[in-house]
């Protein structure tokens, strides 16, 4: 019973989060939950990939020992629901600023400590960090912007190229100016003082 409602709810790789395991298994006791899914896991039925976090194999032979990937991982652990975003060079791949792909995934999620800083994970080919301000569904374009404009040093592009660019997405974004001028205030520091001369110069490029 437990294994076709698991089969009709999730695909062969997909990673399965122990909270959508819990809904879908519709188990309210914590041990009965626990003692199930290892149940499952202990028969074959599903995989741990990590602590929390599960996988159907595939039924394929062929590609029995696969795992689910780094991207869908990521993606369920700390991006869904507006919970997390993915920032540095992805970016400006993005957003055209640059034509460098990055093979590391740099990301700020609600999902983790919020003391958490640089926490690196799959070898070092994942970082996280808990962002400035929570991320949700009305503030996570402003810290997208923020974001890429802190790393626009990295551009191929010159200054007057990138302002005008900026400005540009600025507006195709929609971005509230005393919104953004709000939610920059978390970006504190000589280091990032940048940022601030960026957004002035963004907003005044938008209104002449």
């Amino acid at each position: 019973m437990y294994l076709e409602l698991v089969k009709k709810s999730f695909k062969e790789r997909e990673p399965i989060m122990k909270d959508e395991l819990e809904k879908v298994l519709d188990i309210k006791n914590r041990n009965s939950l626990n003692q199930t899914i290892s149940y499952m896991v202990s028969f074959g039925f599903l995989n741990r990939f990590e602590n929390g976090i599960y996988y159907m194999p595939s039924s394929n032979e062929k590609f029995a020992n696969l795992k689910p990937s780094i991207k869908d991982i990521i993606e369920k652990k700390y991006l869904n629901n507006y919970n997390g975003i993915r920032v540095g060079a992805y970016l400006l791949y993005k957003y055209k600023f640059s034509s460098q792909v990055s093979e590391y995934y740099e990301i700020l999620s609600n999902n983790v400590s919020t003391h958490t800083r640089s926490k690196k994970e799959f070898l070092g080919k994942v970082i996280i960090s808990y962002p400035k301000f929570t991320i949700n569904k009305n503030s996570s374009n402003y810290i997208e912007f923020l974001e890429l404009v802190k790393d626009i040093q990295l551009s191929d592009y010159q200054v007057d190229v990138n302002i005008k660019k900026l400005s540009k997405l600025y507006k195709s974004m929609n971005l509230n100016k005393e919104k953004l001028l709000e939610y920059s205030k978390y970006y504190k520091g000589n280091r990032l003082a940048s940022i601030h001369k960026y957004i002035k110069e963004v907003i005044n490029y938008e209104i002449a």
